[in-house]
């Protein structure tokens, strides 16, 4: 089976992290940014990173940026390139366009010019922000849709050891457990005779609802303190 192949247009935060993640996987990438600092720092670990314009045609196609597997544009903030870049990779035969929109009036235009994915960081990193504020124990949150998340939860170190056989995650709140790593760093994909102990960092999948619901049956309601306001006289 040949290898995947990607590009990754604007290397930014977001495209560097991309980049880095596809390299990890060992696919062909194509990473691109105008800036000559940001193709420096990538240069390090991706031979085959450039300094070129995207909304440049020719220069695309002389990246070969129409063969890829898929193109990430992971720039923000800059609608008018983001756009014309669409355009572009949807015009030279790209089959899989990501695209990444920081402001959602963008989303529904990009689409209809070519993107078949969007993705909003923004977005997601404010719905992740609120929800560790709310919870001190969650630690990540990845929302994967409208509907369900992926949150990482620290087990309270007076939770007693429980196998996932007898807390029953699915039946009793509806959650899966995807992952357990140890205080020690260890980690693995559990399976009923698994026990969850004191210190544990779970990661589960389901609602938020649900989740809510998962934390609170290992951890215990948040405790709110209310302090007795003074009278004034």
């Amino acid at each position: 089976m040949a290898k995947k192949s990607y590009a990754v247009i604007g290397l930014g935060q977001f495209g560097t992290a991309v980049v880095e993640e596809l390299v990890d996987k060992g696919v062909d990438v194509i990473a691109i940014d105008s800036n000559e600092e940001s193709v420096k720092r990538v240069a390090d670990i991706l031979p085959t990173c450039f300094i070129a314009d995207s909304t440049n045609e020719e220069a695309l196609q002389e990246l070969g940026i129409k063969d890829v597997d898929a193109a990430i544009i992971a720039f923000g903030q800059n609608d008018k390139a983001m756009i014309l870049t669409t355009v572009i990779l949807k015009e030279i035969g790209v089959k899989r366009i990501i695209v990444r929109v920081d402001n959602d009036y963008y989303i529904p235009i990009v689409k209809k010019l070519g993107a078949t994915e969007v993705v909003s960081p923004q977005k997601a990193a404010g719905a992740g922000l609120a929800n560790r504020l709310e919870s001190y124990d969650y630690k990540d949150y990845y929302k994967l849709d409208r509907k369900y998340n992926v949150v990482s939860i620290m087990v309270n170190p007076s939770f007693i050891p429980t196998t996932l056989m007898e807390l029953q995650p699915k039946e009793r709140f509806g959650v899966n457990i995807l992952l357990i790593v140890r205080s020690d760093g260890a980690s693995f994909v559990p399976g009923g005779n698994d026990k969850i102990l004191p210190d544990d960092k779970v990661f589960v999948v389901g609602t938020t609802r649900e989740i809510k619901a998962f934390r609170e049956g290992i951890n215990g309601k948040k405790v709110r303190v209310v302090r007795n306001k003074k009278t004034k006289k």
